[in-house]
């Protein structure tokens, strides 16, 4: 068997100094050496192959399971598992004579799938990276699941080795930051792109055997127990308009002129009753057309919050009826005429917010826009 491998390997380096699986020659990289139900490989061409045992695995090719199951080994020894109706993407697979030059990455679409790095020593794991909807998966270690539902949430599960130790680490991130995941059954909970991984939790009793797509309907009680966790933490910091001590504050001694001289503009300066309810057509048009032509300067120069809009600016807009203002480090779009819009951005995107409401049609932009787009129509 060792022979074998070495045979392998060596083969591997002297057929081609580098070996990029994506050029016009369509190469192996793999083959489904296990394989029960049904089970097929969808090409780049668009044909499909079934995955029966024996199939090649080739770049680009779309490996995924109905009533079924299938398990791929590629050239390194690298295993990827899949369960009943789970779909994986196989992207880029890189092999180089040095290992710190080659490249792997998947994506694990929908499902469960298990993932164990190569034995041979082919890539090196720091170029691994397993992605999913909401997150990616830097592997430091050998043996992960991941269960992923149809809106893209992930649930990602460190495996351990023979012995029971730790199989090694993963890092899971998302634009929102990354928790690393160390020890035997360690786990997180990835909701969306834009919200932190839960807290690492410890899932007992449980074995590799029993992680399946059940876990997407019914997930552990220390996952469940992450997510309402996360969801209190995050409530904690959604400061409501209710929450505001008005006489606190000598907020109703001020106009919009006073905000030009302050920082930034927030929740506590919104103002619930400033709404213009009956509205005229022609002065709305007449704001619009002022506010495109002339507060993307205006702003700029102001230096109130830190994203530059273009077709808004911070606090009351009378043409949209949108209040916005920074909260959190993120962005606030907040609308309540005749029906409530609440739209809240993590800072470090360009955003576009394209809204057709009764009264009101026009795009405001931040930082450019483009990253983000949101369309709002409001329907009869």
């Amino acid at each position: 068997m060792l022979l074998s491998r070495l045979i392998k390997k060596i083969l591997l380096t002297t057929v081609s100094t580098v070996l990029l699986i994506g050029s016009v020659n369509a190469e192996s990289i793999g083959g489904v050496v296990e394989s029960t139900g049904v089970g097929s490989l969808e090409r780049e061409s668009k044909k499909v192959v079934e995955g029966a045992v024996g199939t090649e695995i080739q770049l680009n090719d779309t490996a995924q399971t109905a009533q079924g199951r299938m398990l791929i080994k590629f050239l390194d020894d690298a295993e990827l598992s899949l369960i009943e109706h789970t779909k994986v993407f196989i992207d880029k697979i890189y092999y180089d004579p040095d290992p710190s030059k080659s490249k792997m990455v998947m994506k694990m679409a929908l499902g469960t799938a298990r993932f164990a790095s190569g034995r041979l020593g082919m890539v090196d794991k720091s170029n691994i990276d397993i992605k999913t909807p909401t997150a990616t998966i830097a592997v430091r270690g050998t043996d992960f699941t991941t269960t992923i539902d149809e809106l893209g949430r992930s649930l990602v599960i460190l495996l351990p080795d023979q012995y029971g130790a730790p199989s090694g680490e993963i890092v899971v991130s998302n634009e929102a930051g990354s928790v690393t995941l160390s020890e035997a059954y360690a786990a997180t909970m990835v909701s969306s792109i834009s919200t932190l991984p839960t807290q690492t939790v410890i899932i007992d009793n449980i074995t590799p055997n029993v992680i399946d797509n059940m876990f997407i309907v019914n997930p552990p009680e220390e996952v469940a127990q992450a997510i309402e966790d996360q969801r209190v933490q995050e409530a904690r910091f959604d400061y409501g308009q209710l929450d505001a001590d008005f006489l606190a504050f000598d907020e109703l001694d001020k106009d919009y002129e006073d905000y030009l001289e302050e920082d930034d503009f927030n929740r506590l300066d919104y103002d619930a009753l400033g709404g213009d309810f009956l509205v005229d057509l022609l002065d709305i048009i007449e704001e619009l057309e002022r506010t495109l032509g002339d507060l993307s300067d205006q702003q700029a120069s102001t230096g109130m919050g830190k994203a530059v809009l273009k077709g808004a600016t911070y606090g009351l807009n009378t043409d949209s009826q949108y209040n916005i203002f920074n909260e959190d480090g993120g962005l606030v779009f907040y609308r309540d005429v005749n029906g409530v819009i609440s739209l809240r951005f993590l800072s470090g995107g360009a955003i576009t917010v394209d809204t057709e409401v009764d009264g009101y049609k026009g795009i405001i932009t931040a930082d450019g826009g483009g990253d983000i787009v949101v369309v709002i129509k409001q329907s009869n």
